[in-house]
């Protein structure tokens, strides 16, 4: 055999074997840019997820703010309230004394209990 048709030939294997690797390579790299992409729209659809999360926390923060507001005037104004029947209160507690206080002691008019009121009762057990 002739030593040129020998180099050839390895030659021609060596080529060979290139090109399955690059038709591999191209394959694998082919898959990379899908997953690159199919990644790219995951971010794009999380990105949007976390603007809309935080319009809504936004949302939420105004929401809690304006209800803290209106529950603190109604606290104010249960206050105000409370004030205004403990005053009121005081104020018939008062009159009721001197209503008390205003009027003659009568002498014991209750009834006196007889020996007749247990034995009304006797029957009823």
């Amino acid at each position: 055999m002739d030593a040129g048709l020998i180099i050839n030939a390895v030659v021609i294997a060596l080529l060979a074997a290139t090109i399955f690797y690059a038709f591999r390579l191209e394959r694998r790299l082919s898959n990379l840019r899908n997953a690159q992409a199919a990644l790219a729209d995951v971010i794009r659809d999380l990105n949007a997820a976390a603007a809309r999360a935080e319009a809504g926390i936004q949302g939420l923060k105004f929401t809690a703010e304006s209800s803290g507001q209106a529950l603190d005037d109604r606290i104010k104004r249960a206050r105000s309230v409370s004030d205004e029947l403990a005053l009121l209160l005081q104020a018939g507690q008062r009159s009721a004394q001197r209503l008390d206080a205003g009027r003659p002691i009568a002498p014991s008019a209750a009834p006196r209990p007889t020996a007749q009121a247990p034995r009304a009762f006797a029957g009823i057990r």
